[in-house]
């Protein structure tokens, strides 16, 4: 106790110097003097456009003229916003150097810059996305300190500072994902190819009153490319890389007259595979991993009070190498069956499994959006309808024997959205003294099993089905009194199979209504009140258990209601109203260059139902909330050279919904309640622009995350896998077990530099990205812990600037490290999603 005092004591030191910094930064007045640093400079604003700095000659008296000049005097490569560029007068511009860049972000739904959000915010531009490697969603942890992103079939499963769920089929994530403010509500799906993208935002803990539903971990903001009013552009890249994979995305925006222009994004990508299926006898062959479709926008501006913009996108993807995990170590119970214990040699770029493989996801969205611009009050209405479709063919007992085969068909879900906000502008009355945002939110999704014939089937060897049904589990006599066991020939020398199935829907309808303010109390304090009401409903259509005979559906068990994790009865309807208040302290002590922030805010995670079960009851796992403290900096030093982000954060966390899965124990998916948790611990990030007077586009970033707590602290009555027998044993007590998901040390650092050679720009960088080991299971089971591993990338660039044309050469993984990108226990072995091995390539960019 006395060792965490101190450290806690240590981390607010910390920021108490950072703070104290800035005074101390006048004192490197004599050595900076009135230079001209960062004069002629090129910078990259957040749509990727380079504009020119303008060239600071003003007096030494002159500085507290205006904040903006500030800036626009002391940080290389950025310009100030609202500040018309002023055309360079040198001969030659220093490089610029795609890492530093001022980011405006809508974290609090309005247009900010994003030093002075009072709150934990990571934003990356397009540009500074590719310069750093990452194309994808998968990839963005490496970026983000303490942001874990797993991935499972066609799931993305994403924790955030500790807080995240495994739960993927009908439950919500911990961490929302939106896109263009639309929210995407299921996990199913998410792990698409960004495309072009005007930028993205990771906004860390809880986000409980703007961003509302179910955000208790946080939540990604991803924002595309809107058209552009008389203005035609393009741009294509194009990335071909080893094992094999060719990557490519475009963007193109059509002007039609003075005020509408629509523009179209398409995506094609194709990899294969770096594990390969050997097994003769396989279900489906392996394919190539195919991903294409387009976002279309159309923009319509015909008066400067009214802005609309509508869009489509449609991505299909077929990814059977998602669904591709062997297992390393079979369970005892997998062993029993004629399965090898040591099954998948890890680093092996060779996998034996019979079941497998098949899966694909589409995903059909329409949204779009309108703001109005009075004089007393802005205004946007936004709406979307979303279609998404998923099947998927599971080896479950990831081995080369025929034991146990999932097969879910066409598994969707169908969302409707509608979101109305009021935003204060610079004309609203009291403006002067207080910002404020208040809207409301509508929420219709519909998740399961929607059409004809359409579910969850298992195939099971005989001795599998009796591991799973009985003696014991009180359905068996369900399919015995019905005689419906019919049992096939599994193939010479084996033994018959059996088909069993289950089905599942549910609805969810969700209301809410929210405001937040700002108040300007004193020229150096604001304070930010905020709270928001939601009244959220489900409703469990369908929950079905039966065999298959043939192409027929037989019911055995049709299940109206729901089991609690401690057995009590509940009905196949729920309904919750919750409350999310937030309150925040913003100071200034020592000017513009520092904001330090104190946040207090509470968020709700909805209850839910799991009727996709295979050998037991629905379940049903109560709603999960946090209450959250951060105190958080942004500074910069040396003349805005060095920028620097930090918190500090307390969760407590009731409720925490945890997956499981186990047939012996509640079949395919179940979830459960951990009771209580606790999380604490710190993050940072920063940019250095190092010595720009000796060394032009020379730039250090990276951040570092520090989870010193983050346990179950009350989990009794808990499921899980305490040994390698293969039967999860029930009554378990987790308190004290670290969280999942959970490293304590995690951190990213890159380190790039730019050079002007003809009539271009040379880019060199080399990144690292840094994980400790972290747990699995609840259990803590040594079995299934992900090992500490690093990841080393590098890229060199040049971009000719007469034909805006870049050309990349890049490589990851230089280690070839061997890791997971997530591990899944089951009754027969921990299965595991492989992690990509090294990769080297060439990208190709082009904008005109």
């Amino acid at each position: 106790m006395r060792s965490t005092v101190k450290r806690s004591y240590a981390m607010a030191l910390a920021f108490a110097l950072c703070s104290w910094g800035t005074q101390a930064e006048d004192s490197l007045d004599d050595l900076f003097g009135d230079s001209d640093f960062g004069a002629g400079e090129e910078s990259q604003t957040s749509s990727g456009a380079e504009e020119t700095k303008a060239s600071p000659d003003a007096d030494e008296k002159d500085r507290s003229e205006s904040a903006r000049a500030e800036d626009a005097r002391i940080y290389p490569d950025s310009i100030a916003l609202d500040e018309e560029p002023v055309p360079d007068n040198s001969e030659r511009s220093r490089p610029a150097n795609r890492l530093v860049e001022e980011i405006v972000v809508t974290a609090q739904k309005r247009e900010e810059s994003l030093k002075d959000v009072p709150i934990s915010v990571q934003a990356f531009s397009d540009e500074k996305l590719e310069a750093m490697g990452v194309t994808n969603q998968d990839d963005l942890q490496q970026l983000v300190p303490s942001l874990n992103i797993s991935k499972l079939l066609s799931f993305t499963t994403i924790y955030l500072r500790g807080i995240g769920t495994d739960a993927f089929l009908t439950a919500d994530p911990s961490v929302a994902t939106y896109i263009d403010g639309i929210y995407f509500p299921f996990a199913m799906g998410l792990a698409q190819d960004f495309g072009v993208l005007e930028r993205i935002e990771v906004l860390k803990g809880p986000q409980g009153t703007l961003f509302g539903r179910n955000t208790t971990g946080g939540a990604l903001n991803i924002v595309t490319r809107d058209p552009v009013l008389e203005e035609f552009s393009a741009q294509l890249n194009v990335t071909s890389a080893s094992y094999p994979d060719l990557h490519t995305k475009a963007y193109i925006n059509v002007p039609v007259g003075e005020d509408f222009a629509f523009s179209v994004s398409p995506v094609y990508a194709k990899t294969g595979h770096y594990i390969k299926n050997v097994n003769e006898s396989q279900r489906k062959p392996l394919q190539d991993d195919v991903s294409k479709g387009a976002r279309v926008k159309l923009r319509w501006n015909p008066a400067e009070w009214l802005d609309m913009t509508v869009g489509a996108l449609d991505i299909v993807t077929t990814a059977p190498s998602q669904s591709l995990f062997p297992v390393s170590t079979a369970t005892d119970l997998a062993v029993s069956m004629g399965a090898d214990r040591n099954q998948y040699v890890k680093g092996s770029d060779e996998a034996n499994m019979d079941g497998c493989c098949d899966n694909a996801a589409d995903n059909r969205v329409y949204y779009g959006s309108a703001k109005f611009y009075t004089p007393w009050l802005d205004i946007k209405l936004l709406a979307s309808d979303q279609f998404i479709t998923t099947r998927t063919l599971i080896d479950f007992d990831g081995g080369k024997d025929p034991i146990a085969t999932f097969f879910a068909d066409r598994f969707n879900a169908d969302v409707k959205t509608a979101e109305l906000q009021f935003i204060s502008n610079a004309d609203t009355w009291g403006s002067e003294w207080m910002r404020w945002i208040a809207g409301a939110y509508y929420f219709d999704g519909l998740a399961g099993f929607m059409e004809p014939n359409t579910r969850l089937e298992a195939t099971f060897r005989t001795d599998a089905f009796d591991a799973a049904f009985g003696p014991d589990n009180p359905l068996l006599p369900a399919f015995q009194d019905t005689g419906l066991l019919p049992f096939e020939s599994g193939g010479a020398g084996q033994p018959p199979l059996g088909r069993v199935y289950a089905t599942f829907l549910v609805e969810t309808q969700s209301t809410a209504g929210f405001l937040q303010s700002t108040f300007t109390a004193t020229d150096w304090l604001d304070v930010t009140l905020g709270l928001r009401y939601q009244d959220e409903s489900r409703h469990m259509l369908d929950s079905q258990l039966g065999t298959v005979v043939g192409d027929e559906m037989v019911p055995v068990q049709d299940r109206e209601t729901a089991e609690k994790q401690d057995g009590t009865v509940v009905g196949p309807f729920h309904a919750e109203q919750t409350w999310s208040p937030k309150i925040s302290l913003e100071t200034r002590p020592f000017g513009d260059d520092t904001l330090v922030y104190l946040n207090y805010q509470t968020a709700t995670k909805s209850g839910t139902y799991n009727g996709l079960a295979v050998a037991g009851p629905a379940t049903f796992a109560e709603p999960e909330t946090v209450k959250a403290w951060e105190l958080g900096a942004k500074a910069s030093f040396l003349y805005g050279t060095l920028q620097l982000n930090g918190a500090i954060f307390d969760y407590d966390l009731e409720n925490l919904q945890v997956q499981f899965v186990s047939l012996t124990t509640g079949g395919s998916v179940a979830f459960e309640n951990a009771e209580a948790a606790k999380i604490r611990g710190m993050d940072f990030d920063f940019l250095w622009v190092i010595a720009p007077h000796l060394i032009d586009g020379l730039v250090l970033a990276g951040g570092v995350g520090w989870l010193e707590t983050a346990e179950y602290t009350a989990y009794p009555d808990a499921r899980g896998y305490t040994d390698n027998s293969g039967q999860a044993q029930e009554g378990q007590d987790f308190s004290g077990n670290r969280i999942v998901k959970t490293p304590k040390i995690s951190g990213n650092l890159a380190l790039a530099k730019s050079w002007t050679i003809g009539n271009g720009n040379l880019e060199a960088a080399v990144n690292m990205y840094y994980t400790d080991e972290f747990f699995n299971e609840p259990s803590n089971r040594e079995l299934t812990v992900q090992p500490a591993y690093k990841l080393w990338g590098a890229h060199v660039s040049y971009l000719y600037e007469p034909w805006q044309l870049r050309v990349s050469a890049f490589g990851a993984n230089l280690t070839d490290q061997y890791h997971t990108r997530g591990i899944q226990p089951t009754d027969f072995g921990d299965q595991q999603t492989i992690g990509t091995p090294r990769t080297y390539g060439l990208r190709l960019g082009w904008e005109f």
